[in-house]
């Protein structure tokens, strides 16, 4: 399937590669981080990122959120401004466990495969549904420069509103 595929699902099978050292060539800088609680929420991975020593060290954080049941999807993509500042992560966090609530998940942290730096996401996300004026400012993908946010550049289409998908009865 293609990675602009509508189903979370998909979209996270897709953009998922293995960490391996060989594999990234030293010029990645996107990694997906795997295993999130669905209860965290951007600010929660924003605070857990900058304790742990990250904060600016990345420029790009999106934690796709399901927009009927207001949680997470259980993964995040985040883009550093340095390849070697991904592979820090990636050793700070590939197992992790100590979520700032009770979970027993275990963080896994692979590289984006399909995405691969900040303007790659920018281009992803500008014209996509996500940044409708309808969808909460904090299901949006994060810009920053410097460990400080900043806005999203504008979109260069119209933007269609997302589609809902109806809960199952």
């Amino acid at each position: 399937s293609s990675p602009r595929s509508t189903s979370r699902g998909e979209e996270a099978s897709n953009h998922s590669g293995d960490l391996g050292e060989e594999a990234d060539g030293g010029t990645n800088s996107t990694v997906m981080m795997r295993n999130i609680p669905s209860e965290f929420t951007g600010a929660m991975l924003l605070t857990l990122l900058n304790r742990k020593g990250f904060k600016g060290s990345y420029d790009l954080v999106y934690l796709p959120m399901d927009y009927h049941n207001k949680v997470g999807f259980g993964y995040a993509f985040i883009n550093f401004v340095e390849p070697s500042l991904a592979k820090a992560f990636r050793r700070a966090f590939e197992g992790f466990r100590e979520w700032d609530l009770v979970s027993d998940k275990v963080c896994e942290v692979c590289w984006s495969n399909v995405l691969q730096g900040v303007d790659a996401h920018i281009e992803r996300y500008r014209n996509s549904p996500v940044m409708h004026p309808t969808v909460p400012e904090t299901f949006k993908p994060m810009l920053f420069v410097e460990g400080q946010q900043v806005p999203f550049p504008a979109p260069t289409k119209t933007i269609r509103p997302p589609r809902l998908r109806k809960k199952q009865q």
